[in-house]
């Protein structure tokens, strides 16, 4: 009986180290981790970084924002009229890969991309804080867009960083800041 009960469990233990070899055997890979690229990883990329501050909500005519853009090649300044993107004033400086690269870790320190954690407002500033401006933060990779958030003078927003470092840094960029935007009322 002994030996029944022992060539039992010799044909139990050699039909469950079969299922677990063929079940280990057959499962799907695992995933690889996804990486995670922090903001300095994209100098070298094809991105760009861009700062909108958008003026009050008033009518389409005299509705002004001013946008900076930044890459590796250049350094942008578009003067916008209206809600549909109307460019009525542009200027545009070099920019090296070396000063990108720079201006990158000092936006990192910004804490550019990072996103509330709970969120004071839509993911969408439009209509939002309408007696006040709202500067959208926004990371492109390939024309790509990696983030978007947005600040806002009421506030609000979904911007977890310093909106205050950041858009100086932004403001900094351009060269003739002060007099591409003097005339400009947000």
């Amino acid at each position: 009986m002994r030996y029944f009960f022992g060539f039992i469990a010799f044909l139990l233990l050699i039909v469950v180290g079969t299922i677990l070899i063929v079940s280990h055997h057959h499962s799907s890979p695992k995933k690889p981790a996804p990486i995670v690229r922090t903001l300095p990883d994209y100098a070298s990329s094809n991105s760009s970084v861009s700062m909108t501050i958008d003026g009050v909500v008033n009518g389409d005519d005299i509705h002004r924002a001013i946008r900076i853009t930044i890459s590796k090649e250049s350094r942008n300044i578009d003067i916008i009229q209206g809600y549909s993107g109307n460019v009525i004033n542009t200027s545009s400086q070099a920019n090296t890969a070396d000063a990108y690269s720079v201006f990158l870790r000092a936006l990192n320190v910004a804490s550019f991309t990072a996103k509330l954690k709970k969120a004071t407002g839509p993911t969408d500033s439009a209509g939002q804080c309408p007696d006040g401006t709202r500067e959208i933060f926004a990371l492109s990779d390939n024309s790509n867009t990696i983030s978007s958030l947005w600040s806002s003078s009421c506030g609000i927003g979904t911007f977890g960083g310093n909106p205050d470092l950041a858009q100086l840094l932004f403001q900094r960029q351009i060269t003739n800041y002060e007099d591409v935007t003097a005339n400009v009322q947000l």
